[in-house]
């Protein structure tokens, strides 16, 4: 009983297996598709100017491209600079650099022609800009002093040039904020004008370009008068009695001891100083 059902089992799985084996298989389409990236094509190397140098311990360091201020930067506590001038075109420039020191002097502006082309990058080194320069006074007589002082890089050994007919050389040294100052006496110079510059050697023994130049004139004598009238006999800044006093002291007296007594200077104390004297009375203020 159980063989027969078992028989007629196996008869219906395998009936099925006919018809499941007669149904054709349906095709099954199957795509892939993948996005290649386009290969992005470097970037050019840039066209620009480097600028590397010494100027003054924090001072502002200029860049000027034709002219026209392009860049500004801080030297580094050391007077040192490194500056890069870039997004430029092929083609020729000229450069100008200058540095300003803590008390707004300014170097001289040292000029550099170049020529690029693209993707170029043209590094100028070894650049030691010029000291700053000024004086403390613009006349003086014998037996007195002018000061020569400005900024350049620390330590460094400054070279100051004093012409007028020849040219005598000083040397000082910079401290190490750079600051450096030269005292110049008027019995080592001969009477007349004088123009000074300087230039420094740094520690490693780079030279420096010329600073700006300052000119100074020292007077063969004093004059006592100068920024007095002449009717102001005793110089109190006024023309008044006690000047009037005086004149009658010497009048018509001949090359009088007080010299500006004569004061239309004829040699004689006379109507003629009176008049002089009354153009420009004041009286007491």
């Amino acid at each position: 009983m159980r063989t027969g059902r078992w028989y007629r089992t196996l008869a219906i799985l395998a009936a099925i297996f006919v018809l499941l084996a007669a149904v054709p298989a349906q095709a099954i389409d199957i795509s892939v598709t993948a996005t290649v990236p386009s290969p992005i094509p470097p970037e050019p190397p840039p066209t620009a100017v480097i600028f590397k140098g010494i100027a003054y311990p924090s001072s502002t360091v200029t860049i000027q491209k034709d002219g026209v201020t392009t860049v500004q930067v801080p030297a580094d506590p050391q007077a040192r600079f490194d500056i890069t001038v870039g997004s430029l075109t092929a083609g020729t420039y000229t450069f100008g650099i200058f540095a300003t020191d803590g008390q707004s002097r300014q170097s001289p502006t040292s000029s550099f022609t170049v020529t690029l082309t693209t993707g170029t990058t043209v590094t100028i080194t070894g650049i030691f800009l010029g000291p700053t320069i000024v004086a403390d006074r613009t006349t003086l007589t014998f037996g007195e002093t002018v000061t020569v002082f400005g900024a350049t890089s620390p330590s460094s050994n400054v070279h100051v040039f004093v012409a007028s007919d020849t040219e005598r050389e000083y040397t000082t040294k910079a401290g190490t904020d750079g600051l450096w100052t030269k005292q110049l006496f008027a019995d080592d110079l001969k009477a007349g004008d004088h123009v000074a510059r300087s230039k420094a050697e740094d520690p490693e023994g780079l030279i420096s370009e010329f600073s700006n130049s300052v000119a100074f004139t020292v007077a063969s004598i004093t004059n006592p008068d100068a920024g007095y009238i002449d009717a102001d006999i005793n110089k109190d800044g006024n023309v008044d009695i006690i000047d009037f006093s005086i004149l009658l002291f010497y009048w018509l007296q001949k090359n009088p001891a007080n010299a500006r007594a004569d004061i239309n200077h004829d040699t004689t104390v006379n109507i003629i100083d009176f008049s002089v004297m009354l153009y420009f009375w004041t009286g007491q203020k």
